[in-house]
């Protein structure tokens, strides 16, 4: 019997060489999605018949196929002939739980650049972005609509909404302030699930005049208040559920604070805090949590916090922690009140 290579020991340094290029399998998996492969791949294929479809060169596609292969989101049954395998239908722009917005998001330049800064990062706690492109992250998204359009469709098309419906009730509410609510998507989810509910958006002009657009297509104008600002602004008193979704793990502690502390003093004592936002606990099942906290803090200079540390940032910021509903590898639910 002969022993198959991939059944032997394999040295630590074939390992670390394999580390060290899973990026590739990454950007390749980018390429393809941006391409429309997923979609054109329903049955097995040939690489020209595919290639011609998606507008590629034969020869030129074959390396990324096969990465694809490698990375387990496609088969090669045949030589040159590719399917989708299970695990590849999340690619899909049509599947349920689709990441391909993600994955066009994560395979942009803006990402390497900053990536190849993060030596930077490890030496002075700052975020690499500004030195690749010389302005913080959210400025540079505010000057280039197009990368926000995608970023802000990427965002939409992740658990968050879907686990903060399922994993916290506003039946008892009457008034949902959502704050940083980028386009408006969470909040439009939360009032078509409850149709008593009123709601207010605070976010910047330029994002939420998008947001008007969205409330009108899903119909719920009539019960939302667009409120152009910062969560650094003062923060409207009309709600009794304050919202903030994927904020506070966007910032340091200093500036977490801060944004705590405004939405605090919009409260009163009956009032509930909402966030919702990715919370590392040993509950996880990959090391997906570990490796967006690294995203985090090169790209922005924040850190994932687990619930332990969030209790410490909202008791700083006059908030007494009343639960978390743990999502693992994925968005949490926590809830506050002011102590």
């Amino acid at each position: 019997m002969t022993t198959s290579p991939r059944s032997e020991t394999v040295p630590g340094w074939l390992r670390v060489r394999e580390l060290m290029t899973t990026g590739l399998l990454a950007q390749a998996v980018t390429v393809l999605c941006d391409l429309g492969v997923p979609e054109a791949l329903i049955t097995p294929r040939d690489v020209v018949a595919l290639a011609k479809e998606v507008d590629a060169d034969p020869e030129g596609l074959v390396p990324f196929l096969r990465a694809g292969c490698a990375a387990g989101v496609l088969d090669e049954p045949e030589p040159k002939v590719f399917v989708l395998t299970e695990l590849g239908q999340v690619l899909r722009a049509d599947h349920p739980e689709s990441v391909r917005l993600l994955c066009s998001l994560t395979g942009r330049e803006e990402f390497h650049r900053t990536w190849a800064n993060a030596l930077h990062s490890a030496r002075t706690a700052e975020p690499g972005f500004p030195i690749a492109y010389g302005k913080p992250f959210f400025d540079y998204m505010k000057a280039t609509p197009e990368f926000a359009a995608l970023f802000d469709r990427a965002m939409a098309s992740s658990a968050a909404v879907d686990n903060l419906l399922s994993g916290y009730s506003f039946d008892g509410a009457r008034h949902v302030v959502d704050v940083g609510g980028g386009r408006g998507a969470m909040l439009t989810a939360i009032l078509t699930r409850y149709p008593h509910l009123r709601g207010t958006l605070v976010e910047l002009p330029h994002v939420a005049e998008a947001a008007r657009e969205v409330f009108a297509k899903a119909g719920v104008t009539d019960r939302v208040t667009v409120v152009p600002g910062s969560f650094f602004d003062p923060i409207p008193e009309d709600g009794d559920r304050y919202l903030l979704s994927r904020v506070v793990g966007n910032w340091n502690d200093a500036d977490s604070v801060r944004i705590l502390r405004g939405v605090r003093a919009a409260m009163d004592a009956d009032d509930r805090l909402v966030i919702v936002g990715n919370v590392p606990s040993g509950n996880d099942r990959t090391n997906y949590p570990r490796q967006l906290d690294l995203y985090m803090f090169v790209l922005l200079g924040a850190r994932l916090r687990d619930y332990d540390e969030y209790e410490v940032l909202l008791r700083e910021a006059g908030f007494t922690p009343t639960g978390m509903t743990n999502f693992p590898d994925s968005e949490s639910v926590i809830e506050a009140m002011p102590a």
